[in-house]
């Protein structure tokens, strides 16, 4: 059996597994994620005068573009290893027809430029 095929009946199996169980999955680095929202909102508090809702809004915002254009970089890493386009749509919650409409990167004619991703890892190395 094929890894894509074994990869297509796990994304079955955990598709039909009920949503709390799905959920316990991704709960912690969940919890990671808000902590260090409000941890980071605390800052904008303090150096732009926001309210706490507002700032968290904000940094919610970003992470949420971020985590988009992360969401974009794996579907071409998991692409460029050998997976199929129809797995990594099954993966992002889309329909396997729809791969590349989801993620436009994938048709492969190389005119796509840096995602938001590369500019968050560069500044990581600064």
């Amino acid at each position: 059996m094929s890894q894509n095929t074994e990869d297509r009946k796990a994304l079955a199996t955990l598709d039909a597994e009920p949503l709390n169980e799905r959920i316990a999955y991704y709960r912690k680095p969940f919890m990671v994620l808000w902590a260090a929202i409000q941890e980071a909102s605390s800052e904008l508090v303090e150096d732009y005068g926001l309210s706490q809702d507002m700032a968290q809004l904000w940094v919610a915002e970003q992470m949420r573009q971020v985590s988009d254009s992360l969401v974009d970089r794996l579907a071409e890493k998991a692409v460029a290893h050998g997976a199929s386009k129809s797995n990594v749509a099954r993966a992002a919650g889309a329909s396997p027809a729809n791969a590349e409409r989801r993620f436009p990167r994938l048709k492969g004619d190389g005119s796509h430029g840096r995602l938001l991703i590369d500019d968050v890892l560069d500044s990581m190395e600064e």
